[in-house]
């Protein structure tokens, strides 16, 4: 498919988030939400109508404020002194143990003992060779949380012993934390990490409570087995908060993953059992479209569960009457149903009795029931999803949390185009939801890779959409990096990767602090590329680039993104897109396109700005100082000849842009 062409199947509506229904809500307000596989110069990105969930990015600079409140009611695990000992003499330490263990705090709690600079969360998809190579700033400390290792690591002993000593030389600390074996490893230690105890995490947050003791001693009596750490801090937080012990813990994870395996060991109808799964991927859909998939469902795990198997002597007669819904939905069942109403209109939505039911029962579904089960799940979500779309991708991102392996299978033809443009958005989807994981997160971010660096023209554009949105918001380092190879290489890609990159730009000044960065990646290229020997395809690729992001427009307020970040970024951002702007004006072959936009831009300033004749001002001498002489006139010229044939009203805001733009240039021009 080219650029330019329609894609045969467009995605499903985004439904109408039922209450309650957290993962429909966060895709309904998601960002980019890409209409098809096309060229889109000017596309609107961002938000939907609710207000979006601020996502903290899992790279950058650590803000002070929140590494002291983590680290407020930090209790030490048992090899903590000995991983501290490693970090003082080596500079460089590795822990690895399970998740939620408290890798991440205790890497921040370690480069505290030895360091007060600022600390900085590398990318989890960082190699150690780019570990061995990088630049360390003195007194600074690293953090690489659940790095993802290498398939084909080689020579690991010596690439760990260049960055420690490349590490310790520049003054610097590191640790690497990671899920996996570290394998075998002299020269840096590689600490096994366990949670601490779980007692003195209790009362070391209910420090100031009279009562403190005791309230801990009930609570560690009832933990249930499997209670993780992120439980009990919940807990903690929950009986700070006025809640009483015997109101928290029946809230809890493990309590609730109990009640589920209770109900799975009873003896019930196989329909009660296949509800539950088809409702794990519809949660929250109207009656009728849950009760038609549930009999869809049925057909395909009998032709792969009953495939090959003897036909029974006798058949039973069909029933024609069952009345099954009063069994489905009966007071022991882990199913409802809600009424929700719009205009006085009712509709009855299935529900799990509590949402986080769904989890539990995936995971015991998945303990129970073998391939041919799974097999006729997958190829039933390939026929509901296109109509259920963020549905299914809410399913398929808590099954991640117990079988990854199976979701990337599942979401592998998607992404491969072989569903349409709806696989592709549903995976795109499914990423975007496990971005708001920090377990899932970084797993989320090597299969989005994956696809953008090694996949079909159709998965590098499904890589793309991830990396451009909530995915881009988690690692905006990496994905915009990663989206700047693919601008690179955008014959190798379906859709437009140079309209993905403008909307990770929208997605970061809307979700992130991180939105400069986009801008300073491309100022940064655009240095490079202008030098002599340069590829005259990746300029072009450049430019390109730069004027999808300077004309994506905001989905909600219909401004231009560029336009209302320089509004609030004030002069920081000014000289950088200054640049930006002379780069596409200068540039002939875009110059039309380029006053077209910058034009529109200067619109908006009228309801994005309180001194709009200032920020065009400040605009035009930031776009003056990036010009060569002459430049001045010439585009002063074109502006006017741009402005009298397509409006009827100059704009004072073009004035004072162009009188910005000569002014500096009158005053280079006098200078002996």
């Amino acid at each position: 498919m080219s650029d330019e062409e329609e894609p045969a199947e467009k995605p499903a509506e985004v439904p109408e988030a039922a209450p309650g229904d957290d993962d429909t809500e966060r895709l309904a307000c998601v960002v980019n939400q890409f209409n098809a596989p096309i060229y889109a110069d000017g596309a609107r990105f961002g938000t939907g109508p609710q207000r979006p969930a601020r996502i903290k990015a899992a790279t950058g600079k650590l803000d002070d404020a929140d590494v002291r409140a983590e680290l407020s009611h930090y209790v030490s695990p048992p090899r903590y002194d000995q991983a501290l000992a490693a970090l003082r003499k080596d500079h460089v330490v590795g822990l690895h143990g399970g998740q939620g263990t408290g890798k991440r705090a205790g890497a921040a709690a370690l480069l505290r003992e030895v360091t007060h600079g600022p600390l900085y969360l590398l990318s989890p998809m960082i190699g150690l060779k780019t570990l061995a190579e990088r630049e360390y700033t003195a007194g600074s400390g690293y953090i690489v949380a659940d790095r993802i290792a290498e398939r084909k690591a080689a020579d690991v002993d010596f690439t760990w012993r260049t960055i420690r000593d490349r590490v310790r030389d520049q003054g610097a600390y590191l640790v690497v934390t990671t899920t996996a074996e570290p394998g075998e490893v002299d020269a840096v230690a590689q600490v096994c990490w366990e949670p601490p105890d779980l007692g003195k995490v209790l009362r070391a947050r209910l420090t100031g409570r009279d009562d403190a003791d005791a309230v801990a001693e009930q609570v560690l009596r009832a933990w249930p087995d499997g209670g993780r750490l992120t439980d009990l801090v919940a807990v903690a937080a929950d009986l700070t908060g006025g809640t009483s012990v015997g109101e928290a813990l029946p809230k809890l994870d493990a309590s609730l993953h109990e009640r589920v395996r209770a109900w799975f060991d009873e003896q019930r109808d196989e329909r009660d059992y296949l509800a539950v799964t088809a409702l794990a991927f519809l949660d929250g859909a109207r009656q009728r479209t849950f009760e038609a998939a549930l009999g869809k469902l049925e057909l395909k795990l009998a032709e792969t569960v009953l495939a090959g198997e003897p036909d029974p002597l006798e058949r039973p007669k069909p029933e024609l009457i069952r009345q099954h819904r009063m069994q489905l939905y009966a007071e022991d069942s882990l199913i409802k149903v809600e009424r929700v109403g719009s205009d006085g209109i009712a509709r009855h939505c299935p529900r799990f009795r509590e949402p986080r039911y769904r989890r539990f029962a995936l995971a015991e579904l998945w303990a129970r029931e073998e391939a041919p089960f799974w097999d006729g799940v997958s190829a039933w979500l390939d026929e509901v999803m296109p109509q259920e779309s963020l549905r299914v991708a809410a399913g398929l991102a808590e099954l991640a949390n117990y079988a990854f392996d199976e979701v990337d299978d599942i979401l592998a033809p998607w992404a491969e185009g072989q569903k349409g443009w709806a696989g592709q958005a549903t995976a795109t989807h499914v990423l975007w939801l496990l971005s708001y994981d920090e377990a899932l997160a970084p797993e989320a971010l090597r299969l989005a890779a994956r696809w953008a660096a090694r996949g079909t023209p159709a998965e590098r554009w499904t890589g793309a959409m991830a990396l451009s949105g909530e995915l881009g918001a988690r690692y905006p380092h990496e994905a915009a990096n990663r989206l700047w190879q693919l601008v690179l290489q955008s014959h190798t890609v379906t859709g437009d990767a140079h309209v993905a990159l403008a909307g990770l730009f929208v997605t970061l000044t809307r979700r992130s602090e991180d939105a400069a960065l986009v801008l300073t990646l491309l100022d940064g290229r655009l240095k490079k590329l202008a030098k002599p020997g340069a590829t005259p395809a990746y300029a072009r690729a450049a430019i390109r680039a730069i004027l999808a992001v300077l004309s994506a427009h905001d989905r909600i307020s219909g401004r231009h993104a560029a336009t209302a970040y320089l509004c609030g970024a004030g002069d920081r951002t000014a000289a950088v897109q200054g640049r930006l702007w002379a780069a596409v004006l200068r540039n002939r072959p875009t110059r039309k396109r380029a006053l077209t936009v910058l034009r529109s831009a200067l619109d908006d300033l009228k309801h994005l700005a309180d001194d709009p004749a200032a920020v065009a001002t400040s605009l035009g001498l930031a776009i003056s100082a990036a010009l060569p002489p002459g430049e001045a006139d010439l585009l002063r010229a074109d502006f006017a000849a741009f402005e009298a044939r397509t409006r009827k009203d100059s704009s004072p805001l073009v004035e004072h842009l162009l009188a910005a733009i000569a002014h500096l240039h009158r005053e280079a021009a006098a200078l002996p």
